[in-house]
């Protein structure tokens, strides 16, 4: 999955740009003022995304395989991608008791109920399905517990806001200054 930020809408200024500065300048300065909000962008949906998922920004970056695209001159458009499955539940802190194990996916304390955890296992969280067990031969198999994927939650809820509300408020203005920048002030 993955989020992206496009120039659409009224190429106006584009087209005086490119009349005023060259087209190579003109998507260079395009370029660059995706790529400079985009890097903006990246740091709050990561931050966003931790808080929504309940784990680390580099849990989130590691597990999730979170990155981003920068635009180039071909392809003026900038991506945050992420890909991954489930982050096992291991992930969020869980607390063993005697009702099962506590953990805390969707940054919210969570009781799963007749489960446990295994050191040996690497302290994942389990869960009996009283499968057959090939490896014991009787019917006692588990299954480990997964929590959110950040592929999925990156494009829903507060992340997908934080992505949209900056990208909005950012592009245009960055646009400008690159624009003025690279024209000597006589584009403003």
């Amino acid at each position: 999955m993955s989020l992206e930020i496009r120039v659409t809408g009224d190429f106006k200024k584009f087209n005086a740009a490119i009349k005023a500065l060259g087209e190579t300048k003109a998507t260079s300065a395009y370029r660059m003022a995706l790529n400079d909000t985009n890097k903006a962008v990246f740091t709050q949906v990561k931050r966003t995304l931790a808080k929504q998922v309940g784990v680390s920004q580099a849990a989130v970056v590691k597990h999730g395989k979170v990155r981003k695209k920068p635009a180039s001159g071909g392809n003026l458009a900038a991506s945050i991608e992420s890909e991954g499955g489930y982050l096992l539940l291991k992930d969020f802190k869980p607390l063993a008791g005697a009702a099962g194990v506590k953990a805390n996916p969707w940054a919210k304390r969570t009781l799963f109920g007749g489960t446990f955890q295994i050191a040996r296992a690497g302290a994942n969280v389990f869960k009996r399905t009283n499968a057959w067990n090939k490896r014991s031969e009787r019917f006692n198999g588990v299954e480990k517990l997964y929590g959110p994927a950040v592929p999925k939650e990156i494009v829903k809820g507060t992340s997908a806001d934080a992505f949209n509300r900056i990208a909005e408020t950012k592009l245009p203005a960055e646009i400008a200054r690159q624009l003025k920048r690279l024209s000597g002030g006589v584009i403003s």
